[in-house]
């Protein structure tokens, strides 16, 4: 089971941004350390860090859909996953194109997500748990396409 060290504290930039205002971390010792470090995603302490001023749209979750996952409702995974996903852009902007450490990342990175939304407090319905991560195993693939802003 694993832990997150806080609630999220973080402003609001529109029309999508939010800007920690604290570190948010989330720990499990079951996350794979490994596939992680190979993008760039340091610690062997089974802890995500995401630091104070780090840039998140919380859930990527479309607005129409908005009545059914908001994106509050899983915003402390979503945005440990966004850092996840970050660090993959960035590994592939920098030359990284080891196909095999980029899927085996992306399949961490998701993990971690699932991991993330079952530990979270207050806790989120099991179908918003597994519609959320089912969403991202399936179209995630695009979010770790390197950005300019990355």
């Amino acid at each position: 089971m694993g832990k997150f060290n806080n609630k999220i504290s973080a402003e609001f930039h529109p029309p999508r941004k939010w800007i920690l205002e604290r570190l948010l971390s989330y720990k499990n010792d079951d996350i794979d350390n490994k596939a992680l470090e190979a993008v760039g995603v340091g610690g062997k302490e089974n802890e995500i860090r995401c630091t104070k001023g780090f840039v998140t749209d919380l859930a990527s979750v479309p607005r129409a859909i908005w009545w059914l996952i908001a994106p509050w409702d899983i915003a402390r995974a979503a945005i440990i996953h966004d850092l996840l996903y970050k660090t993959i852009r960035v590994y592939r902007a920098n030359g990284g194109n080891d196909k095999k450490v980029i899927c085996a990342a992306k399949k961490a990175a998701d993990k971690v997500f699932l991991m993330a939304m079952k530990d979270a407090e207050p806790s989120v319905p099991k179908w918003k748990i597994y519609s959320a991560y089912y969403a991202v195993v399936l179209f995630g693939r695009w979010s770790i396409i390197p950005r300019k802003e990355d």
